[in-house]
């Protein structure tokens, strides 16, 4: 799914509490996995910052994890497929707008981008 050293964010499928902080984050939550298997939630990962970018447009994600200087997948469980499948991307938001112009110059319509993270600050 990833590259070896990718940090993976899960939507999760079930309850879930953060390891850390101990706060409840309930179905659907966006956790990660620390070194024990753990769940933490995106604030006590230091990962609350990064801005959601949904996959779909390959050249924006390849430029996306190139310039990032901190990114990961975000992957979610498929009761059909019964494996994890990529949704996007958390990248971060000032090297998202310069990849958005970048990218922008280079074809002739606009897309759909960045969004923030659900439980994310800001």
């Amino acid at each position: 799914m990833s590259k070896g050293n990718d940090i993976v964010v899960f939507i999760s499928t079930r309850n879930s509490t953060c390891g850390e902080c101990k706060q409840e984050l309930g179905r659907r939550a966006w956790i990660t996995l620390d070194r024990k298997k753990n769940a933490l939630c995106l604030n006590c990962a230091d990962l609350d910052h990064l801005v959601f970018l949904l996959s779909g447009d390959a050249a924006l994600t390849r430029r996306s994890r190139k310039y990032s200087g901190l990114s990961a997948v975000v992957v979610k469980w498929s009761r059909a497929r019964k494996r994890y499948e990529r949704q996007g991307r958390l990248v971060q938001f000032l090297r998202i707008r310069r990849l958005e112009r970048r990218t922008l110059s280079w074809r002739y319509k606009p897309h759909v981008c960045a969004r923030p993270v659900p439980g994310g600050a800001g």
